[in-house]
């Protein structure tokens, strides 16, 4: 579930609702989640025909379909999951400089959020050498964070809502004002030039913006080493993961989108933490939180893909990977 709800429902939804309308959002969340769901049912299929070891998606589809698809899909998926890993990152900088920017504002500042030159990417070289050091010490402190991280995620998600129906009654303004209020403006598509970029959107755009929501899936599969019952708690978990995700993105499209103006949702990309209650800073520091349990979980699950196709010796460029494993065992054994 964590995998699911991430950067794109607090810094990307609202946008993608202003531009395409509530109605559209809808309809391109449910069409990512039946390829979803297509997708959920062919890995239960697999999942319940055998046991489970670590490696996940490459393991089941290795044992299934035979070892060279395995491996052609392995190495897509831990692509894949670099490429999420430095996509959230870039969230977690994102609303940093959101953050940093809002608070200029307020006190009539004009600030772009950037501290120094070059402060986006030596703050995402220090994220992704913070969670590979944490990784790197023990995938037990993952599982901890992940917990913990969930939580505060679903708290940001519980105080956007509130704060949302609370604007929405008039009885709470957040960081914004009341002419920011305007119901049922973003019922049906507005494509407008980006105040940031100038670029005008399309339908195909916002669902390629959409559509990696829906695509954490996997990342259960990842870990389904340390599980009891894979072949049980993959389906049903996955299942009830997508379902939740999916009813707390149309929920946060809705009332965000009949409740605040279309310009404000087109100018405030961070109108989630602008909404927010009690305070605006549990989203902001959720949203971080959030994004860096995500890019922890992309930094523990890719190398197991990579360590399970070494044992398999696949390709003989992983050979090393498993000398060093094994080596890394028998030093264990000897102490």
């Amino acid at each position: 579930l964590q995998s699911i709800l991430g950067v794109i429902l607090f810094l990307r939804l609202t946008h993608i609702t202003s531009q395409a309308g509530c109605i559209c959002t809808t309809a391109l969340l449910l069409a990512s989640t039946a390829s979803t769901l297509l997708t959920w049912s062919s890995l239960s299929a697999i999942v319940t025909n055998g046991s489970i070891q670590s490696g996940g998606p490459y393991y089941v589809i290795s044992r299934t379909l035979g070892a060279d698809v395995g491996a052609s899909l392995g190495l897509l998926y831990y692509s894949g999951s670099i490429l999420s890993g430095s996509m959230f990152v870039l969230g977690v900088v994102e609303a940093v400089h959101c953050s940093i920017r809002a608070y200029y504002a307020r006190w009539g500042y004009g600030f772009s959020g950037h501290l120094f030159w070059y402060d986006s990417q030596i703050l995402s070289l220090a994220i992704v050498a913070a969670t590979t050091t944490c990784v790197h010490f023990g995938n037990r402190f993952v599982v901890v964070f992940s917990h913990l991280f969930l939580m505060v995620t679903v708290l940001s998600i519980v105080c956007v809502l509130a704060g949302a129906v609370a604007f929405a009654l008039g009885i709470y303004d957040g960081n914004l004002q009341p002419y920011d209020r305007s119901p049922m403006e973003n019922l049906w598509p507005r494509f407008e030039p980006d105040p940031f970029t100038g670029v005008t959107p399309d339908v195909f755009s916002s669902l390629a913006l959409v559509y990696p929501s829906v695509t954490g899936i996997l990342n259960g599969m990842s870990q389904s080493h340390r599980l009891k019952h894979p072949s049980q708690s993959i389906p049903r978990g996955t299942f009830w993961s997508i379902v939740a995700s999916t009813g707390i993105y149309l929920a946060v499209c809705w009332v965000v989108g009949t409740t605040v103006s279309n310009r404000t949702l087109k100018v405030d990309k961070f109108v989630a933490a602008s909404l927010a209650y009690p305070h605006e800073l549990i989203v902001r520091a959720g949203v971080v939180v959030s994004a860096l349990g995500l890019v922890l979980g992309c930094m523990s699950t890719a190398p197991n893909l990579l360590s399970a196709m070494a044992d398999d010796e696949l390709l003989p460029c992983l050979n090393r990977l498993k000398e060093n494993r094994l080596k890394e065992n028998r030093l264990k054994e000897n102490r």
